[in-house]
């Protein structure tokens, strides 16, 4: 994987979603899972993300969380600031899905850049209103 894909959700959300993605794809996914629990403290977070990341073979991360503004948000953008310091290349999504989850997983775009426009492509495709028949 060129880019490394980072899982930053209120408990359980990214356990399910790593869990749903090895579902689909009959492996185990290539996800950093970090499941924040109500008491969970950001520091401590922000510390163990940012040297787990930092031990992967790529300069190149997306963060996903799942809501804007949340504490697992406002820890993302901690881990992200962090690592741009460190020279890093790191993108943050909000709003994670599956269908973010498994593009990000799937999808051979090489560059970050496309590759975030690729997975928001993907969200949006994926959300589908069936009216009532």
């Amino acid at each position: 994987m060129n880019v490394a894909a980072v899982l930053v959700t209120h408990a359980p959300l990214g356990q399910a979603l790593y869990a749903c993605a090895e579902h689909v794809l009959q492996m185990p996914p290539a996800l950093l899972v970090a499941d924040i629990l109500p008491e969970d403290l950001p520091p401590p977070w922000v510390t163990r993300l940012v040297s787990q990341i930092m031990t992967l073979p790529t300069k190149d991360v997306v963060l996903f969380c799942d809501l804007y503004g949340s504490t697992p948000y406002h820890i993302a953008t901690a881990v992200q600031r962090q690592l741009s310091l460190k020279g890093l290349r790191v993108h943050l999504i909000s709003g994670v899905n599956m269908c973010m989850v498994l593009k990000v997983l799937t999808d051979s775009e090489s560059d970050p850049d496309l590759l975030v426009e690729r997975i928001l492509a993907a969200a949006k495709r994926g959300m589908v209103h069936q009216s009532p028949t």
